[in-house]
């Protein structure tokens, strides 16, 4: 058994009702001509395989009494794989609209915290005999970079290859502890952690000095990110319910784009982003005043497999991994003002680069690993407690949002990947929304396409499709501006 960081325990500690904290995916498997579609049987086959790989799956929390220390994580007795791998009752033909209404269904119910905080669904029946996996997964476990990890453990580089090695010595169950032993060795974790205390918080005083004199600066040359953001209807207290659209658009556009002007991938993705939502809040007559604001998850981890700074999609390798034991979180956050006017991409392209070095710099001046710092030694009946207030009160529809939606790029491997002999067609991923924001627009890139999850609140955002189609033709426009060589308008 270990003790979970603060930063894996935060996200357990903010989670509601209204807010589970798991991350979603949808994996698209398509089976070579002759070949069977992989089952749920052949998928738990699959995992058997490898859980040694991934350590986290079979490993469940034991929370001390009265929540007085951040939850073990504890190798479960009980753990069963075919408990966590689920055959979806849709009837066939499947179609995409159907799998994007179940996944919305799969999001909006939280995990069992009785057991490993992931389960899995398997929807047959969709067109041309493909498989789709819905996979759910609690933040607590990982953060995107890790997740780079599962899936160079999960998945394989040719339809034939092997079963991985397995284990060198095998699993071994824990025995959870007793009461006492839990609030004996939570007392000794409480005091051991209190030595770390000065020094955490002068880290942080020092980050958020460093972070006040950068955006100064910034403020000063009018490039500073807002302090909030603006009032709009992507913003407010969400309800239970959570929708899904799930698009795709070629790696090689996004390139083009990029090499056409002058800017990173990321820059392409929050300005299509960005073309896309001002589409959307148009069309309602919803236009805010002044740039959206959205927050950027950015890996903390060293950059490699798994673990990339915020670069560009589709320029890391991939392949079978080690997946290590201790996936956990290691991401922080930027705030890039996405501007609305003028009504140009490319114009809007421009300024998010401009932007977004400036978010940069004031994310380096505040540190990767303050935001984990200052979670480690909260204390966690404060972090429940506010996180159930706010919910409960709704206060997020009584205040200007610090933020107005969540883009996330994570770059995933070059090449073809293949799962239990299927090609992986697609994988897209979704995290989750934050109380007061009703949208979260995740995008990965793998092989030659990269694959867009929008995941929304629709008592927020209804019609999320819209803003999935919408990205999608943001990118087809600033391509064809690439190669017309119309820098700007007109």
């Amino acid at each position: 058994m270990h003790r979970m960081s603060g930063l894996d325990a935060a996200f357990l500690y903010v989670e509601t009702p209204n807010n589970p904290m798991h991350v979603v995916g949808v994996v698209v498997l398509e089976p070579a001509a002759g070949r069977p579609a992989p089952g749920a049987a052949r998928i738990v086959e699959v995992l058997e395989q490898r859980l040694h790989l991934i350590p986290p799956f079979r490993r469940r929390m034991v929370v001390p009494p009265a929540g007085i220390d951040h939850p073990l994580w504890a190798e479960d007795p009980a753990f069963d794989v075919t408990q966590h791998v689920h055959t979806a009752a849709l009837p066939a033909p499947v179609s995409w609209a159907d799998l994007e209404a179940f996944t919305g269904e799969v999001a909006a119910a939280p995990l069992d915290r009785g057991r490993p905080l992931w389960e899995l669904w398997v929807v047959e029946g969709l067109e041309g005999d493909r498989v789709a996996l819905v996979t759910k997964l609690h933040h607590a476990i990982m953060d995107g970079g890790a997740g780079g990890e599962v899936m160079a453990s999960l998945f394989d580089l040719a339809p034939d290859a092997p079963a991985p090695p397995p284990p060198d010595e095998p699993w071994v169950p824990d025995r959870l502890p007793s009461t006492s032993s839990l609030v004996g060795g939570s007392l000794v974790s409480l005091l051991a952690r209190q030595r770390n205390v000065p020094t955490s918080l002068v880290h942080t005083l020092q980050s958020l000095a460093g972070t006040a004199r950068t955006w100064v600066e910034q403020r000063t040359s009018g490039a500073a990110v807002p302090a909030l953001a603006p009032r709009c209807v992507l913003n407010g207290a969400p309800g239970p319910r959570r929708a899904v659209s799930l698009v795709s658009v070629p790696l090689a556009d996004l390139r083009e784009i990029r090499a056409a002007f002058g800017t990173t991938v990321n820059d392409v993705v929050l300005a299509a982003a960005g073309t896309s939502l001002r589409a959307y809040l148009a069309g309602r007559d919803a236009l805010p005043t002044g740039p959206l604001v959205v927050a950027v998850p950015v890996s903390a981890r060293p950059n490699g497999p798994g673990g990339p700074g915020p670069g560009d999609a589709g320029d890391v390798g991939g392949g079978r991994g080690g997946g290590g034991a201790d996936l956990g979180n290691r991401v922080s956050t930027m705030l890039v003002p996405l501007p609305l006017e003028p009504d140009d991409p490319v114009e809007r392209l421009v300024a998010v680069h401009e932007r977004a070095r400036s978010a940069k710099a004031l994310h380096a001046a505040f540190g990767g690993d303050s935001i984990g710092e200052l979670a480690g030694f909260t204390a966690p009946a404060i972090m429940v407690g506010a996180a159930r207030l706010y919910s409960g009160l709704r206060l997020a529809n009584l205040h200007r949002p610090l933020l107005n939606a969540i883009v996330s790029n994570m770059p995933g491997p070059p090449l073809d990947l293949y799962c239990a002999g299927a090609r992986v067609a697609g994988i897209f991923p979704m995290g989750p929304v934050l109380g007061g924001t009703g949208i979260n627009i995740t995008v990965l890139s793998q092989a030659d396409h990269v694959d867009v999850g929008v995941l929304a609140c629709p008592d927020l955002v209804p019609g999320v499709g819209e803003i999935a189609a919408g990205f999608v033709d943001a990118v087809a426009e600033l391509r064809d501006r690439a190669r017309s060589g119309m820098v700007t308008p007109g």
